[in-house]
C-alpha cells in the first residue's frame, strides 16, 4: 500500500515551517550568545572612555590650579623685579643731580631684595609642574634655551636674558651682585617665565603628561585597571578626542539596541507566520486556507525583512568600529 502523497499547501507549510524553526535558533543564538557579549564589551568600554575621561579631566584642573597659583606668584615677583631695576637705575639718575643722597648702602639694598626675589622666581617656577616635565622628561633646561619639540622657549622663557624689550636690560651692577651670589650658592643663573597658556594647550592635548606628573589618577586607571584589553595610545590624544570616542562608542551601543530590536520583532513575525501556517493545515474551506497561507507567507517575508535589517547593522556595527580605531589609532583587544 503506498503512502499518500502530501498535498502541495502542505509542502509549502512544511518548508515555511522548517525554515522559522531554523531562523528561529539561529536568531536566539546570535541573540543570547554573539550580541548580548557584544552589548557588553561595548557597555563596557564606553564606560571606561567615560571613566578615564573624568579622571583625565580632574587631574589636569589639579595640575593647571597648582601651576597657575605659582605662575601668578612667580609673574608677580618678576613684574617687581622689573620695579627694582627700574629704581635702580633712577636713583643712580638722581643721584647725579643730588650727589650723595644715595649711600651704597642703598644701591646694596636694592640689589639684595633684586637677588632674593630672583631666587624666589626661580624656587617657585622650578616646583611647578610644567617646569618638571620640560626639564625633567623633555631634556629643557637654560643651556639649550628651554627647547622642547623644536621650539626653543617654548614653556618656558629665560628672561634673563630676555629682559630687554618692553624693558630696558638689567643693570650691570645688580647683574654682577646677582651673578657672584648664584656662582658662589652654585645655583644656575637664570629668570625663568612660564608660558602658561602653552602648556594648558598642551595638557589638554597630549594625555601622555599625565602618566609623569600630577596626581595620575587617569593614566592608573588605565595602566593598572584596564591594560590588558584597552590599548590606548595617549601620546599626541587630546581631551576632545577622548570624548569624541566616547560619542562614536555610545552610537554603537544605539546600534546594538536597533539590532536587538529588529531580531525581537524577527522572532515575533516567525511566530505569528508560523501560527497561520499551522491553521492553513486546519481549514477545511480552501479560501481560509489560502488567506493563511498568504498572510503567513507575507509575515515570513516581513521576518526575513527584519533579519536582513538586522544582519545589516551588525556588519556596519562592526565596520564602524573598525573605522573609529583606524582613524583614532587605538585597538580595542
Amino acid at each position: 500500500m503506498s503512502l499518500e502523497k502530501p498535498k502541495p499547501y502542505t509542502r509549502v507549510v512544511i518548508i515555511s515551517v522548517v525554515l522559522i524553526t531554523i531562523f528561529s535558533f539561529g536568531i536566539l543564538i546570535i541573540m543570547s550568545s554573539w550580541l548580548q557579549g557584544e552589548s557588553t564589551r561595548l557597555l563596557e568600554t564606553t564606560e571606561v572612555i567615560d571613566n578615564f575621561g573624568n579622571l583625565v579631566d580632574a587631574d589636569i584642573q589639579v595640575i593647571l590650579q597648582e601651576d597657575s597659583a605659582k605662575y601668578e606668584t612667580a609673574y608677580s615677583n618678576l613684574n617687581e623685579l622689573y620695579a627694582l631695576n627700574d629704581k635702580y637705575k633712577a636713583m643712580i639718575d638722581y643721584n647725579q643731580t643730588h650727589p650723595h643722597n644715595y649711600t651704597q648702602q642703598d644701591f646694596d639694598e636694592v640689589k639684595i631684595d633684586f637677588t632674593v626675589k630672583m631666587r624666589s622666581v626661580n624656587f617657585i617656577v622650578q616646583s611647578t609642574s610644567v617646569y618638571d616635565y620640560g626639564v625633567n622628561q623633555l631634556g629643557a633646561s637654560v643651556l639649550n634655551n628651554y627647547s622642547n619639540f623644536g621650539f626653543e622657549f617654548y614653556f618656558i622663557t629665560n628672561q634673563l636674558v630676555r629682559f630687554a624689550g618692553e624693558y630696558e636690560e638689567i643693570h650691570a651692577e645688580i647683574l654682577d651682585y646677582v651673578n657672584a651670589s648664584f656662582v658662589i650658592s652654585g645655583d644656575s643663573l637664570e629668570l625663568p617665565k612660564i608660558h602658561f597658556e602653552k602648556w594648558t594647550y598642551h595638557l589638554y592635548n597630549n594625555l601622555s603628561i599625565l602618566g609623569s606628573i600630577g596626581p595620575k589618577r587617569a593614566y592608573e586607571y588605565i595602566i593598572n585597571k584596564h591594560n590588558d584589553n584597552f590599548d590606548l595610545p595617549l601620546v599626541n590624544l587630546s581631551l576632545a578626542q577622548l570624548a569624541s570616542y566616547h560619542d562614536e562608542y555610545v552610537l554603537l551601543l544605539d546600534k546594538v539596541d536597533v539590532t536587538f530590536q529588529d531580531l525581537n520583532n524577527t522572532l515575533i513575525t516567525l511566530a505569528l507566520a508560523g501560527v497561520l501556517m499551522g491553521f492553513a493545515t486546519s481549514f477545511e474551506n480552501i479560501n481560509l486556507r489560502r488567506i493563511s497561507m498568504i498572510v503567513g507567507l507575507v509575515i515570513l517575508l516581513l521576518s526575513i525583512f527584519y533579519f536582513t535589517s538586522s544582519i545589516s547593522t551588525l556588519v556596519t556595527l562592526a565596520a564602524k568600529e573598525a573605522g573609529i580605531i583606524e582613524a583614532q589609532g587605538f585597538v580595542f583587544v
